[in-house]
């Protein structure tokens, strides 16, 4: 694990207690939450963690799991805060979560993280990520729970579609998935809606602190929630609602055609097997090679897969090279077609 952060913690803290939220069980976000946690086994873990940044979203998430915490028989909670130091509003936020974690009577840990204005977002998300296992092995939880929502969701998958993203990336955000070191990440939120998170607050007297570079009109998401989501709503009511009920269909859909998928042996297909297969499953077949090739679908070209699934097909014997992006190298042969890492740029051309 990298070592990008400092480590601090804290016991519980002074304030309200637990009995503040006990009488929110009926809340439609906690019933959502509820159900997501009583389909998780708790048998074999000692604690949960909770990450919670401060948004009302996070802020909410706690709340609700403690609020169902009898119920679904979860083990103790900790409230895992990870501080960037990119805001001057950080270490606020940070005293207010330490704060909500004595609300509920949950321990507190704070992990800090500094890696400077040039990082990227996938560099921070990796580092928080990192910090989050961190408190887990501290805390004896095998779990952490973040508090990605329907709105989240439909973000995500419009962000895929925006860049070409196949099948899985229009799953979305899975409901759980391995975060690292034996650590399940959970998101009991995604059929709960931001209306909901803020009403949950309102309704358990919770403070909660915006992030204003969530809306940020110069980030792509930024743009999505300001201008894109609004419209979409008004166009069709509880659109992200729909869109997070049928997670589970799109993401059957992909698994199985993951399975259907034709792998190369050593780097190879034999030409004609996979030629007699139909166009989407072709592009699928080199699609996933390339992405086990170099270990992303990100600068993958679809126009160029397309074409390197008409040169499979068609009759013509003469060895052609497709530089597919992504460091990724298509070669069709006369009767086999293999993909390789490319060592230099190769200009693609199209079937003769």
């Amino acid at each position: 694990m990298r070592r990008l952060f400092r480590r601090a913690c804290s016991g519980t803290t002074g304030g309200l207690t637990v009995c503040d939220v006990k009488g929110l069980e009926q809340h439609p976000l906690v019933r959502a939450v509820s159900s997501a946690l009583a389909a998780v086994d708790w048998s074999a873990t000692s604690g949960v963690v909770a990450a919670v940044s401060g948004g009302r979203d996070s802020v909410a998430l706690a709340a609700a799991m403690v609020a169902c915490q009898a119920r679904v028989g979860l083990p103790p909670l900790t409230v895992a805060h990870v501080h960037h130091h990119r805001r001057a509003e950080a270490d606020e936020e940070a005293d207010a979560v330490r704060r909500l974690a004595g609300h509920l009577a949950c321990n507190f840990e704070i992990r800090h993280i500094q890696l400077g204005d040039a990082a990227t977002p996938a560099e921070l998300r990796d580092a928080r990520y990192d910090a989050l296992v961190d408190v887990a092995a501290s805390a004896r939880a095998s779990t952490v729970a973040t508090a990605h929502q329907a709105e989240d969701q439909l973000e995500t998958v419009l962000l895929a579609m925006i860049r070409g993203a196949g099948p899985r990336g229009l799953v979305g955000m899975r409901p759980q998935r391995p975060l690292g070191s034996g650590v399940q990440l959970i998101r009991p939120m995604l059929r709960a809606s931001r209306e909901q998170a803020t009403d949950l607050c309102r309704a358990a007297g919770l403070p909660w602190h915006d992030d204003p570079t969530n809306v940020d009109p110069d980030t792509l998401r930024g743009r999505l929630r300001a201008d894109v989501l609004p419209l979409l709503e008004a166009i069709r009511p509880g659109v992200a609602d729909r869109l997070a009920r049928s997670t589970s269909l799109r993401a059957a859909a992909a698994d199985a055609l993951a399975a259907s998928v034709m792998h190369p042996v050593d780097g190879r297909w034999d030409r004609s097997e996979l030629a007699s297969v139909g166009e989407g499953l072709r592009v699928a077949s080199i699609e996933a090679a390339a992405m086990r090739l170099t270990g992303s679908a990100d600068g993958l070209s679809g126009e160029t897969l397309r074409r390197a699934s008409a040169a499979i097909a068609d009759r013509k014997r003469h060895r052609r090279l497709f530089e597919l992006g992504a460091g990724a190298m298509l070669v069709v042969e006369a009767d086999a077609v293999r993909i390789d890492q490319a060592t230099q740029p190769i200009e693609s051309r199209p079937p003769m």
